[in-house]
């Protein structure tokens, strides 16, 4: 049967006259039930099937050995009647629905038996396998929790009343499997296998430095024993728990695909924890029955109710021996995967999947280390995206990418512990070494600061699916295969205007620390500079504005105060707007330093200065009257004030 690559195959080569047999029966006998007229035949009598071709089988799974499936045929059937003494006849089309039943083993598939026939309308088709035609379970995702669960209340019940350590060993035992450890590749790129016929499978020898094959009996799972050194034990126990569940149900697949492919006595797997793959279109069997494997064995080792209940257990407890949500959280992956007997990776993204999202920046692997510990809002980014790319994948953007190599160059950012983050003080620090370290806002804050990536898998070829299973990302847990690629989104386009706003903001304050280094010499120098600066180098609008006699622009042109009176400096201040950047050196260059002081008057002052609503002396001068405080220039201040009265009046 070599030339068989399905169930239906199979069903039509070894079947088909069993199903030709019936079908013809059934229409001779009942030529009434259907349905069938035409223009020469309106009320056959009689019905033979002339030609039948099957065109689909759907499988529903059932216990044990037993199989159920329907088997859906167009045929062509010859109707005929008796009118005016002449017997008409003419072919008409019609489909049917076969439900039948069967018994399948290793040895093949037995007791082959046809319920039930019945007139196929395949407008109205609702029912959907359960199983694909190559005998792989259709599982959502959604369902993986319900399988595992299954599982487990037939293996391992103990397991689904309280959390606990899923005994991998006793597992097996209650399978009727037999775990063997064995050198399974010569690279160390298989980690298990799991056996469905008795046979020989190629072993790598160590010594002879060749696969040498060797006899396995059915139901044996093989590990590598290198799991241990260059893994860890989670990562054992999720290999042997993915075996039970490729016995547990992909057993019927081999079974089947052993009648006419040699090589499916076992399946081969390069067990991975990150299991949310993408492009499905392309995926085979095989792939398949990774995925089913690969997502449900984590979900036997930490069942759902269970996993909430340890874990809710472990933050509260953790949350009252550290300050540190973020480490609360580390700490609590490295618990759980100790207590569950899991890998740190496997217990993050479980966390994750039962919606625990704060974890995603926890324990963060990228250019083969774990990043720092960070957090971000839960709604700032899609599950496609992250904010964390690794170092040669941020030379590959720049170079490939012009909107991100734009944005670099703009010299904004800086590339920190896999982040590109807005170079600003608020984020960015210094070490003690010397170089730089994300600030305890920016780890707190990754949304407000860093650019944002979209991960794409890499494009790979359907031969090359076991790569690609064993490599793709979920949720930035683990990458190795995704590709971040930076786009002008919303998010980004936010960033580095804020950037650009800093950068502004950082350049005028250099230029004012620059502006008053260079005019520091006395109070004269610095305040007859900003005279200038302020375009206010004519008598009468320095008094306008200052309320300052001309005799004081005099005395401050020729460099002869020094030591001023605060409510001069302070007038100087409001009057020419000069703000809190300007305002204090100002005032410092005249002997006033107002940030450590008591005085209500000094911390009015100050909080005037600091404040950029206040646009001139006459504001600042009601804002004291106010708080019963004494007005700057209050003579000059009360005749200007009059005067406008005057006018007005």
């Amino acid at each position: 049967m070599a030339d068989i690559r399905s169930f239906k195959g199979y069903i039509d080569k070894k079947y088909n006259n069993e199903i030709w047999d019936a079908l013809f029966e059934f229409a001779a006998e009942s030529p009434n039930k259907l349905e069938l007229s035409s223009y020469r035949v309106s009320r056959p009598d009689e019905a033979e099937l002339a030609d039948m071709n099957i065109r689909r089988v759907d499988l529903y799974d059932s216990a044990n050995g037993e199989i159920c499936f329907d088997v859906i045929v167009e045929t062509e059937i010859t109707i005929s009647e008796t009118v005016r003494r002449n017997r008409e006849s003419d072919d008409k089309e019609q489909w049917f629905r076969l439900s039948c039943s069967a018994t399948i083993n290793d040895e093949g598939i037995h007791d082959f038996y046809i319920k039930q026939i019945e007139v196929y309308d395949r407008r109205a088709e609702n029912k959907t396998s359960i199983i694909s035609d190559g005998f792989v379970p259709i599982i959502a995702k959604q369902n993986f929790d319900a399988v595992a669960e299954a599982f487990l209340t037939e293996y391992y019940p103990e397991a689904l009343e309280k959390p606990m350590a899923v005994d991998i060993n006793e597992v097996a035992r209650r399978m009727g499997l037999e775990i063997k450890e064995k050198r399974l590749s010569r690279y160390f790129t298989l980690f298990g296998e799991m056996v469905f016929r008795d046979g020989e499978i190629d072993i790598f020898s160590v010594t002879e430095r060749r696969y040498v094959p060797t006899a396995v009996k059915r139901g044996t799972i093989l590990v590598d024993p290198k799991v241990y050194f260059m893994r860890n034990i989670g990562s054992y126990n999720n290999t042997v728990i993915h075996e039970c569940i490729h016995w547990y149900k992909h057993r019927k697949y081999h079974w089947l695909a052993g009648l006419y492919r040699s090589d499916a006595n076992r399946i081969e797997c390069k067990v991975d924890e990150k299991y949310d793959y993408r492009n499905r279109k392309k995926w085979t069997d095989w792939d398949w029955m990774e995925w089913q494997a690969n997502g449900i064995a984590p979900r036997v080792l930490m069942p759902r109710k269970q996993a909430r209940i340890k874990i809710d257990e472990l933050i509260e407890k953790n949350s009252k021996l550290y300050d540190d949500r973020l480490y609360v959280l580390e700490c609590v992956i490295f618990e759980l995967s100790d207590f569950f007997g899991v890998s740190r990776t496997a217990a993050k993204i479980r966390m994750l999947d039962l919606g625990y999202k704060e974890v995603e920046g926890v324990l963060t692997y990228v250019d083969d280390r774990y990043i720092k510990n960070y957090a971000f809002n839960a709604d700032s980014k899609e599950r496609n995206q992250s904010y964390s790319i690794g170092l040669v994948d941020s030379f590959y953007e720049y170079y490939a990418n012009p909107a991100f190599r734009k944005i670099i160059d703009s010299g904004n950012f800086a590339y920190i512990d896999s982040h590109v983050v807005i170079n600003d003080s608020k984020y960015v620090k210094e070490t003690i070494g010397g170089g730089l370290d994300l600030t305890d806002y920016a780890k707190q804050n990754v949304h407000e600061c860093c650019l944002i990536f979209d991960l794409k898998l890499t494009k790979i070829d359907t031969a090359n699916i076991g790569e690609y299973l064993a490599n793709v990302m979920f949720r930035s847990a683990e990458s190795v295969s995704c590709n971040p690629i930076f786009n002008e989104n919303a998010h980004n386009m936010e960033i580095f205007n804020r950037s650009e706003e800093l950068m502004k903001f950082r350049e005028s304050l250099l230029a004012d620390a620059e502006f008053a280094r260079e005019h520091s010499n006395n109070f004269s120098v610095l305040a007859w500079a900003h005279i200038q600066r302020c375009n206010c180098h004519y008598k009468e609008t320095f008094r306008e504005r200052t309320l300052l006699s001309d005799k004081m622009f005099d005395r401050i042109k020729k460099g002869e105060v020094l030591n001023p009176e605060i409510e001069t400096v302070m007038a100087i201040c409001m009057g020419l707007n000069l703000g809190a950047a300007h305002g204090i050196p100002l005032l410092r260059s005249a002997g006033y330093d107002l940030t450590d002081t008591q005085s209500p008057i000094l911390i009015s002052y100050m909080k005037l200065l600091a404040s950029p609503e206040v646009k001139d002396i006459f504001q600042c001068n009601e804002i004291l009257e106010a708080l019963n405080l004494k007005p700057l220039c209050e003579k000059e201040y009360r005749a200007v004030l009059a005067n406008r009265q005057q006018i007005k009046f």
